[in-house]
């Protein structure tokens, strides 16, 4: 596997604040208006990626002790740490839709495969092994899930079949009915950080529907992120000081996206991504941009505090070369990679 930590990278940590001599820290980029966004350029700072031991492609997740493989046809969840071992079965007529990790816990999502009935969700307390069953509200089949800061996001039905997105403490054992979409209308795209949770809201529109990207205040009610174009936004993440989008502009090519950001008022220009790559991770924002040449490799793509935007990841492969979604438990990323050159499964923590 090739070294992905650059030396410039590891002296300008080593070195930051170590004197009163040093130079003042350098100031955040400002950004442009809305109607003029600055563009801002890559720059190379690979993260210290490391083999899982799984094949490319097989849902994975990788926390701080714990990590988690979906396998058997997403039959079962197999949970190691050292020498621990723990499984959660799908069970008869459902499959494993989803793994969420924290520092504590496995929530495992066990999808009916009919989509007629409830998910069921099991949450494992990792130190001991314990599981219990999250009931209330009741999980919609699939849809849009998010962990951060003990609390879990889900999509459940309220009154007259709306479509609602739930908040159960896992913490307090106890879960809630929040915002409902209105009628003719849903969500998708749950982004969350300590910052804050982003959705994608969109109606029934034809030809094509009108997509809207939102933050969620402190009711719980999304509101618009400003700077998107209007009806065309697809992923949004929070940020410390704004919010990270990305926008579809041609509906026959909806893995296609341009990605934005705004900070304090300003806004960014931050190029070419893939729908559906967004994650926050650690203190920074990750996407996947595809290879825009034959001679390019697939890259994930960092907005970071700082206002700068980073190559956390390339593939080995170029031109036909592609990642898979990017996922994050407590600080750590895991990531697939496909290509000419051979794939690969792999992850690396997010410095804070």
């Amino acid at each position: 596997m090739r070294a992905r930590t650059t030396l410039a990278l590891a002296l300008a940590v080593a070195l930051a604040g170590c004197s009163a001599d040093d130079p003042a820290p350098r100031s955040a980029p400002s950004g442009g208006p809305l109607e003029d966004p600055v563009a801002v350029e890559p720059t190379p700072a690979l993260l210290d990626w490391q083999d899982t031991g799984v094949a490319a492609g097989t849902p994975y997740a990788k926390g701080p002790k714990w990590d988690a493989s979906t396998v058997d046809g997403r039959s079962r969840v197999d949970l190691r740490s050292g020498d621990r071992t723990l499984s959660v079965a799908a069970g008869r007529g459902r499959t494993i839709s989803e793994v969420l990790m924290d520092a504590g816990r496995v929530v495992v999502v066990r999808q009916d495969t009919a989509e007629r009935a409830s998910s069921r969700v099991t949450v494992v307390d990792l130190a001991s092994g314990d599981r219990r069953e999250i009931t209330q509200p009741p999980a919609a089949s699939g849809g849009s899930w998010a962990l951060t800061g003990g609390d879990l996001h889900y999509p459940t039905y309220g009154d007259a079949r709306a479509y609602c997105l739930a908040t159960y403490a896992l913490d307090d054992d106890n879960g809630e009915d929040g915002w409902c979409a209105p009628a003719r209308t849903g969500f998708s795209g749950l982004t969350a950080s300590e910052h804050g949770i982003g959705v994608m809201t969109f109606d029934d529109g034809r030809p094509v529907a009108c997509r809207t990207a939102n933050l969620l205040d402190d009711a719980g009610t999304p509101q618009p992120v400003e700077g998107p174009v209007d009806c065309v936004a697809w992923d949004v993440a929070a940020t410390a000081d704004g919010a990270v989008w990305s926008e579809v502009t041609d509906p026959s090519r909806q893995e296609e996206a341009h990605f934005r950001a705004s900070a304090d008022g300003a806004f960014f220009d931050l190029g070419p991504g893939t729908t559906g790559s967004l994650v926050p991770c650690g203190d920074s924002v990750f996407f996947v941009r595809d290879p825009q040449d034959s001679d390019e490799p697939a890259r994930l793509v960092r907005w970071t505090p700082d206002r700068t935007l980073e190559v956390a990841y390339e593939s080995a492969s170029v031109g036909n070369a592609f990642l898979g979604e990017p996922a994050c438990a407590e600080g750590v990323l895991t990531l697939s990679a496909f290509g000419e050159e051979g794939d690969e499964s792999v992850w690396a923590s997010v410095a804070e």
